[in-house]
């Protein structure tokens, strides 16, 4: 039988109708109207074969296909051969190469995953010393980091949090982010009062149950002498999938946003021991031991201020591709055209946020594919 502990995640998973870095349907629907190419030779599915749109393409290679595959069940840790297959077709144009699965797979809940490429030290930032992973393309020198997608029927997510971790969370351990009681949830915000796409909650959803309805950090025991909150549903690490903005925090820590508007202080359950949902109102139940917070001041006290970034930090590059072992279909085409078109905020959605909207309009990402070699 799990503890209550571990069955939190999944408890949020059905309050929010998504998976554990919840995806979100994509209701403006699939749009055909993107003209599609056929490139390179191969017949019935012939490795190499390409079917190319303007945000989106799809290559016939099996075994990278089942890398990815791999990839998102969890069973490997990186896309060397997926990365080396779309650089061998296409130029050093892209900081961030998303690349999905053939289909829905049976991944034990994850949608997606992040691995990094290349990141320089970035003060403010707790990531403090530079990495490379060689084993990339050596000729993909603009790579900064490869992102393995479900690519599954549910819709649109979550792109914007798994870019989001080249700079996100990788604060001291000692501020109490990403964590409860019983278990750690990585690089993510846990129980604290952060609602960004790396998960936390929404402070004002907060609510002491002795005395009834008063705000955090004001609880007391009840009579048993366990202290108990309920908050409106929240992930631990993920909100929202594509369909809300970066915290401002993450901003922040993306170099976007100046110290002064970066929110806080930020309100951490100690001890927090998840204990049950309600079905009705969407409200979790807590027990904690109480209480800190976390400031701007803290944060930078520890790992220094965060500098603004520069122009080459703030204008980006992605590819969305999909591997297969044959081609895919014309509809599945569709759906990755337009799912990388609303990233690149060539299209617009009314549900879903571009990258670009997703900071404030403060940086760029754009999904638009270069040339073929």
């Amino acid at each position: 039988m799990k503890d209550r502990s571990s069955r939190w995640l999944g408890v949020v998973v059905a309050l929010l109708g998504g998976c554990a870095s919840p995806m979100v349907s994509n209701e403006d629907g699939a749009s055909g109207s993107d003209a599609s190419a056929d490139v390179g030779a191969g017949e019935g599915g012939a490795s190499g074969e390409v079917q190319l749109r303007p945000h989106a393409v799809n290559i016939v290679d099996p075994e990278a296909a089942a890398e990815v595959a791999q990839y998102v069940r969890g069973d490997s840790r990186e896309l060397y051969r997926a990365a080396a297959s779309f650089y061998a077709r296409f130029r050093d144009e892209y900081d961030f190469v998303y690349i999905f699965t053939d289909g829905p797979i049976e991944s034990g809940g994850v949608s997606a995953r992040f691995t990094l490429a290349r990141r320089p030290a970035i003060e403010g930032t707790g990531i403090t010393r530079a990495s490379t992973n060689a084993m990339y393309p050596p000729e993909a020198t603009k790579l900064r980091g490869v992102i393995g997608v479900n690519f599954n029927a549910v819709g649109n997510g979550p792109t914007l949090h798994e870019t989001l971790h080249y700079w996100s969370m990788f604060l001291s351990p000692t501020f109490g982010f990403g964590r409860d009681r019983d278990q750690s949830f990585g690089a993510h915000w846990g129980v604290a009062s952060v609602d960004g796409q790396h998960g936390g909650f929404d402070l004002s959803t907060a609510q002491c149950n002795n005395p009834a309805g008063a705000a955090l950090p004001n609880c007391m025991p009840d009579p048993d002498g366990i202290t108990r909150v309920t908050i409106g549903s929240f992930g631990p690490n993920a909100n929202g999938g594509d369909s809300r903005p970066f915290a401002p925090i993450e901003l922040y820590l993306m170099g976007l946003l100046p110290r002064a508007e970066a929110g806080g202080p930020f309100v951490v359950l100690d001890g927090a021991h998840f204990v049950s949902a309600d079905p009705m109102t969407r409200r979790l139940t807590f027990e904690i031991t109480g209480t800190h917070t976390v400031s701007l001041d803290d944060i930078v006290g520890v790992h220094g201020a965060r500098p603004p970034a520069g122009p080459e930090d703030r204008a980006f590059r992605g590819a969305f591709v999909v591997f297969s072992a044959a081609p895919v279909s014309a509809q599945r085409m569709d759906s990755l055209e337009r799912w990388a078109s609303i990233f690149g905020n060539d299209t617009m959605s009314a549900q879903l946020y571009s990258f670009e909207r997703a900071t404030g309009g403060r940086a760029t990402l754009s999904t638009r594919l270069g040339a073929m070699r």
